[in-house]
């Protein structure tokens, strides 16, 4: 049996793509958001030391990029989870369809086998 609707194949793969895309975006992201807190918060603190200011210093940039960090994995990664399982959910759709059609053609084969002979009783 040949392969149909080959354009939702091409769409389910494009929500998968996009999937995986988001979730390296979301690690990167959530990496920079650490990088950027831990050097933000140094810069802060040098800052705030020189107009004789007391803050919350490096540990404030700090905590700052693990709730940014975090804010971002759990954002952007529902995203990109609803994403990938928009694409499997085509698939899905297209594997049933796939079984049902076969499962019509090979009951309509069966139905034009004439039935074989009656086996005789078993006593």
């Amino acid at each position: 049996m040949k392969n149909r609707y080959a354009i939702l194949r091409f769409i389910g793969s494009i929500y998968k793509i996009i999937g995986a895309i988001l979730a390296i975006v979301a690690v990167i992201g959530a990496l920079g958001f650490c990088v950027v807190g831990l050097l933000g918060g140094a810069a802060m603190d040098t800052v705030g030391r020189e107009f004789g200011m007391q803050g919350p210093g490096m540990a404030g940039g700090v905590i700052g990029g693990i709730v940014g960090a975090l804010g971002l994995l759990i954002g952007v990664g529902i995203a990109a989870i609803s994403q990938y399982a928009i694409g499997e959910a085509i698939y899905l759709f297209l594997s049933i369809e796939e079984n049902t059609r076969t499962t019509a053609y090979l009951l309509q084969k069966r139905e034009t086998i004439p039935p074989s002979p009656a086996a005789p009783p078993v006593e």
